[in-house]
C-alpha cells in the first residue's frame, strides 16, 4: 500500500527528508551569487546614507568598492576573450568547475586566507587576481581623495575599464571593441553627465569637445602607425591601440594624447629593453603597447596633467617672449 502523500506549503522544499523554507535555499543560491558586486553596491549606497561631508568612512568605502570592482574586472579579463558571459554562470573554479562559496570570494582577503589556493581542489590561484583587486582598491581610494565625488566615480569606471583592457591585451594581444569603441561612448556620456571633466560648462559643448578629442587623437595615431609601417616594412601598431587612445582622449581630452603617447612610449621602451636583456630575447620581440598607454593615462590622472600643462605654459611663454620685439627685433624698418 503506497505511503500517504503529505501536502506542504508550496514555498517549502524537502531535502534529505527535512523540510526547509524556500527562503533559506534562496539565500544560498541567489543572495550570494554575485557577492563582490553586491557588497560593492551595499557599500556604495552607504556613502549616501552618511550625511557628514567629512566622514572618515568615505575613504574606507572607496577602498572596499574598488576591491569589489577589481574582483569583477578579474572575471571580465578571464571570460571576455573566451566569448563567455560575464554574468552567468556564477563564480566557479577554473580548474574543477566547482561553484565558489561567497565566503571564499571576498576580494583580497579570501586569497590571503586560502594562501593562494582554491578551497575546492587546492589548485594554485595566480597572485595577479589579488594584485588586481588590491591595485584597484588603492586607485579608487586615491581617486576619492583627489577628485570631487562625481568625478571620482567617473574616473573609477574609466580606470576599471583601462585595467581590464590592458590585462586582456597583455594576455592575448587584443583589445576588444567593447573597451575601445564602448569606451568612446562611455566618455561621451560621462562628459555630458559631468561637463566639469571638460573646459566647457554645457553638456553639448562638453560632448563635442570629447568627440573631437577622440577623433583627432585617433587620426593622429593612425598617421604615426602608417609612417611606422612604411619605415619598418611591417605593421608597427594595431588598430586596437588607435581605438584605445581614442577612448582615453574621450575621457581626458585631446592634450592627454601627447602625454599618453610620450610617457607610454618611454615606459614601453625601457621595460621592453629590460625584458629583452633579461630573457635574452632578440630585437623585434612582440610586446603589447596597450598596457603602457593605460599606465600613462592613469599617471595623467595623478599629476601627469599638472606636469604637462606646466610644461606647455612654459613653452608657450618662451615662444611668446621669442616673438617679442625686445628679443627678436626682426628686420630693420624705415629708410
Amino acid at each position: 500500500m503506497p505511503a500517504p502523500q503529505v501536502h506542504r506549503h508550496p514555498e517549502d522544499r524537502t531535502q534529505f527528508g527535512v523540510t526547509r523554507p524556500y527562503f533559506r535555499i534562496a539565500s544560498k543560491s541567489r543572495i550570494f551569487r554575485f557577492a563582490p558586486l553586491k557588497l560593492a553596491g551595499i557599500f556604495g549606497a552607504s556613502l549616501f546614507m552618511d550625511t557628514s561631508p567629512h566622514s572618515a568612512l568615505y575613504p574606507f568605502f572607496a577602498f572596499v568598492v574598488g576591491a569589489c570592482v577589481g574582483s569583477f574586472v578579474n572575471v571580465c579579463v578571464y571570460r571576455i576573450p573566451l566569448s563567455r558571459s560575464i554574468v552567468t554562470p556564477a563564480s566557479h573554479c577554473a580548474a574543477c568547475g566547482a561553484p565558489i562559496a561567497w565566503y571564499n570570494n571576498i576580494p583580497i582577503f579570501s586569497w590571503l586566507l586560502l594562501r593562494g589556493r582554491a578551497a575546492c581542489c587546492g589548485t594554485r590561484i595566480d597572485v595577479r587576481y589579488c594584485l588586481v583587486e588590491l591595485g584597484l582598491a588603492l586607485l579608487f581610494l586615491a581617486l576619492w581623495l583627489r577628485y570631487p565625488p562625481m568625478e571620482a566615480a567617473i574616473y573609477g569606471v574609466f580606470v576599471a575599464g583601462l585595467t581590464a583592457a590592458c590585462l586582456i591585451d597583455l594576455d592575448h594581444f587584443i583589445i576588444p571593441d567593447r573597451f575601445t569603441l564602448g569606451g568612446c561612448v562611455a566618455g561621451f556620456i560621462a562628459c555630458a553627465v559631468d561637463p566639469k571633466l571638460t573646459p566647457y560648462p554645457t553638456p553639448l559643448a562638453a560632448v563635442s569637445w570629447s568627440m573631437a578629442s577622440a577623433v583627432i587623437a585617433a587620426l593622429g595615431l593612425m598617421a604615426v602607425a602608417w609612417l611606422g609601417t612604411l619605415l619598418f616594412k611591417k605593421e608597427a601598431m594595431g588598430m586596437g591601440d588607435v581605438k584605445f587612445l581614442a577612448a582615453i582622449c574621450a575621457f581626458l581630452g585631446f592634450f592627454s594624447a601627447f602625454w599618453t603617447l610620450a610617457v607610454g612610449s618611454a615606459i614601453g621602451s625601457v621595460l621592453g629593453v629590460a625584458l629583452i636583456l633579461w630573457q635574452r630575447g632578440a630585437w623585434g620581440t612582440r610586446i603589447p603597447f596597450g598596457p603602457f598607454l593605460g599606465l600613462a593615462a592613469i599617471l595623467w590622472l595623478f599629476g601627469g596633467s599638472d606636469v604637462f600643462y606646466a610644461w606647455w605654459h612654459s613653452v608657450s611663454h618662451v615662444l611668446t617672449m621669442s616673438n617679442s620685439p625686445m628679443i627678436n627685433p626682426g628686420p630693420p624698418t624705415g629708410p
